[in-house]
């Protein structure tokens, strides 16, 4: 990085905290990945995203890798960009059916939609077994393409600190 902090910060209101990506001004963000991209807080994110891939207990980088090339080898999918489309739905459907806050292994410690509970190791969301058991999909005894939450959790965090450092919340809510 260049810098610990941008010469020139982003004035948000205070306001700015209930924005989403529809409300956001174009413009404002734009900004903001230009300062993120010049200041190295974007390599910043993208290495701690990595190094918390590979240091969580499911390796999901190589979980990826041997999916993608299960793919290829069966002739399911014949070209990269088919590829990459299955593997991205792939690990949406697999993320959509694992709970919110699942480990690696499947196994839940808080609920979701408030009916997400633990029978013997098998996780089961509003009255039914999900289908990623213990890491795995029982349908093909793949291990689940989801991000593991600590993942995603670890991944929010670094974003933040990046925000927080290239951002300054304006108070009396002037832009």
């Amino acid at each position: 990085m260049t810098s610990q902090n941008p010469s020139t910060p982003v004035k948000l209101p205070s306001s700015a905290a209930n924005y989403t990506s529809a409300t956001l001004d174009p413009d404002l963000r734009s900004q903001i990945n230009s300062i993120l991209l010049k200041e190295g807080y974007v390599t910043k994110i993208q290495d701690r995203l990595l190094h918390a891939l590979h240091a969580h207990q499911s390796n999901w980088p190589t979980v990826i890798q041997n999916h993608a090339l299960s793919l290829l080898r069966s002739g399911e999918v014949t070209s990269f960009p088919a590829l990459l489309r299955r593997v991205l739905e792939d690990v949406r459907q697999d993320t959509a059916l694992a709970p919110s806050s699942a480990s690696a292994n499947g196994t839940a410690s808080k609920s979701m939609n408030g009916k997400t509970s633990e029978e013997n190791g098998a996780v089961t969301v509003n009255g039914k077994k999900s289908d990623a058991t213990n890491g795995a999909n029982s349908a093909s005894a793949r291990p689940s393409l989801a991000v593991p939450q600590t993942v995603v959790d670890e991944a929010l965090k670094i974003t933040r600190e990046c925000l927080d450092s290239v951002c300054e919340i304006d108070e009396s809510g002037a832009t």
